[in-house]
C-alpha cells in the first residue's frame, strides 16, 4: 500500500510548527514520488531512528525522549520515516507523572517541530504536570512546536551548539496546474460546497483561499505566541520580536528562551541536586533524626521553619556534590551519589578512589579533592 499521499496530506496545504529547512526537506524526499517538483527543495537527508522509550534513572528521574518530526498520530509506516506521536510522548509523561517513583521529570528534545493538531493540549498537560514533580527539558535543537513543549518545562538547558524558537507557523501550497498541462493531464473535480476545493494543488490559489489560509496561520500564530509567552513568564511582544529565528547557545538565553547552557549530563546533575529537598525528609522518624528536642522551659521551634532549614542543608550538601563532581570532571556521577545519600566527605573519598584506578573513569587528571572547598568560581588543579 502507498502510504504517501496520506503523508502528504498532512504537509501540504496545512499550517505546520516545523523548521523551514526540516519541511524542504520532508518535501524533498516525498516531491518527486508524488508529482511534486522537488527543484529548489535540500537534498535528501537520511530519517533518525525512531525514539527510545521512557527511561527512569536509579534516583527516580524519568528521561522522556521526544525526538523527530512531530505528528498527533502516527503508524508504522510514518515512525520509519521519522515521525514522533504525540501521543506517545503524552503517555510517556502521564506514566511519569502517576508513577510515585518518579520524583522529576526531564524531556530530552531533538526537533525540528511538525504538526499543529495535539501540540497544544500536550504542552497544557506537560505545564500541568509541573503541579506535582519538576518538569525540566534539555533543546539539543527544538524548533517550531518542539520548542511550544519545550516551553512548558519549568527550566531550558541547551548545549552550546543547539538551537531554540522559531515560533511561527507555515503553510504551503503547491500549485501543480501548469506542470498538469505540459504533461496533457487535465483534472474535473465534482464538490458541493463553495469552499470545498479551496486548497486543490491541481488548481491556483484563488485570493480568497490565501487570505483564509492566512488568516488560519494568523490564528495559530497568536496561539503559540500567547503561550510561549506564558510559559516563560514574558511579553508577547518580545516573542513576536524574534520573528521565528532561531537562537543558538547563549543567545538563547538573552532572548529570554533558554535558561542554562549545557548538556544533558549537567541537566541531571543540577534536577538530581534540585528533588533532594523534595522527598528527602518526609517522614517523622527522618525528621526527628535532624532535629533536636527543645530544652525544658525553651521555646518550641516552629516546625515548618526546622523544616525549611532541613531542605537547605541538604540543598547545600547536594550542590557541594555536585560541584565536587564538576571540578573533578565528571558531573555525571553527582547524581549517583546523591541518590546513594553520600555525604561529601564520603564523595570526596570515592572521587579520589575513582581517580586513583586510572583515565577511564572520567575523572580529569590533576584532579585533587582533597583541598576542597576551592573558592567559587575556581577550576585550580593540584599537580601530581
Amino acid at each position: 500500500m502507498n502510504h504517501l499521499p496520506h503523508l502528504a496530506a498532512r504537509i501540504v496545504g496545512t499550517p505546520l510548527m516545523v523548521s523551514p529547512t526540516r519541511l524542504e526537506a520532508i518535501l524533498s524526499v516525498i516531491g518527486g514520488r508524488i508529482g511534486i517538483e522537488a527543484a529548489g527543495f535540500v537534498p535528501d537527508v537520511p530519517s533518525p531512528a525512531a525514539p527510545d522509550g521512557l527511561i527512569v534513572t536509579p534516583n527516580g528521574i524519568a528521561l522522556v525522549p521526544i525526538h523527530g518530526t512531530l505528528a498527533k498520530r502516527v503508524g508504522a509506516v510514518e515512525t520509519a520515516s521519522g515521525l514522533t506521536s504525540y501521543a506517545v510522548v503524552e503517555e510517556m509523561i502521564m506514566d511519569a507523572a502517576t508513577d510515585p517513583a518518579v520524583k522529576a521529570i526531564l524531556l530530552d528534545i531533538d526537533s525540528p517541530g511538525g504538526e499543529v493538531g495535539g501540540v497544544f493540549e500536550l504542552a497544557a498537560m506537560i505545564r500541568e504536570a509541573r503541579q506535582g514533580k519538576p518538569v525540566w527539558a534539555v533543546a539539543d535543537d527544538a524548533f517550531s512546536a518542539a520548542y511550544l513543549l519545550a516551553s512548558a518545562a519549568e527550566r531550558i538547558y541547551l548545549p552550546q551548539t543547539a538551537g531554540v524558537g522559531s515560533v511561527g507557523v507555515i503553510a504551503v501550497h503547491v500549485d501543480e496546474s501548469q506542470r498538469d498541462a505540459q504533461e496533457g493531464r487535465r483534472y474535473t473535480t465534482v464538490f458541493a460546497g463553495a469552499r470545498k476545493n479551496d486548497f486543490s494543488s491541481h488548481e491556483p490559489l484563488s485570493g480568497d483561499a490565501r487570505n483564509r489560509l492566512q488568516a488560519e496561520v494568523d490564528r495559530l500564530y497568536g496561539m503559540f505566541v500567547a503561550t510561549v509567552a506564558a510559559n516563560r513568564n514574558i511579553s508577547e511582544e518580545a516573542i513576536r520580536a524574534t520573528e521565528a529565528s532561531i537562537y543558538f547557545g547563549a543567545n538563547a538565553l538573552v532572548a529570554g528562551l533558554a535558561d542554562r547552557v549545557g548538556t544533558l549530563r549537567d541537566a541531571l546533575a543540577e534536577l538530581s541536586a534540585a528533588i533532594i529537598p523534595r522527598h528527602f525528609l518526609t517522614t517523622q522518624k527522618e525528621f526527628r533524626m535532624e532535629t533536636p528536642l527543645p530544652a525544658a522551659g525553651a521555646v518550641t521551634p516552629d516546625p515548618d521553619a526546622l523544616r525549611v532549614k532541613g531542605r537547605q542543608q541538604f540543598q547545600q550538601e547536594a550542590q557541594a556534590i555536585v560541584d565536587l563532581c564538576t571540578l573533578a570532571d565528571a558531573p555525571h556521577l553527582a547524581g549517583d551519589f546523591i541518590a546513594r545519600g553520600l555525604n561529601e566527605s564520603q564523595v570526596r573519598k570515592e572521587l579520589m578512589a575513582r581517580r586513583a584506578t586510572g583515565p577511564e573513569t572520567g575523572l580529569r587528571r590533576g584532579f585533587s579533592v582533597s583541598r576542597w572547598p576551592l573558592p567559587r568560581g575556581s577550576c585550580s588543579t593540584i599537580p601530581e
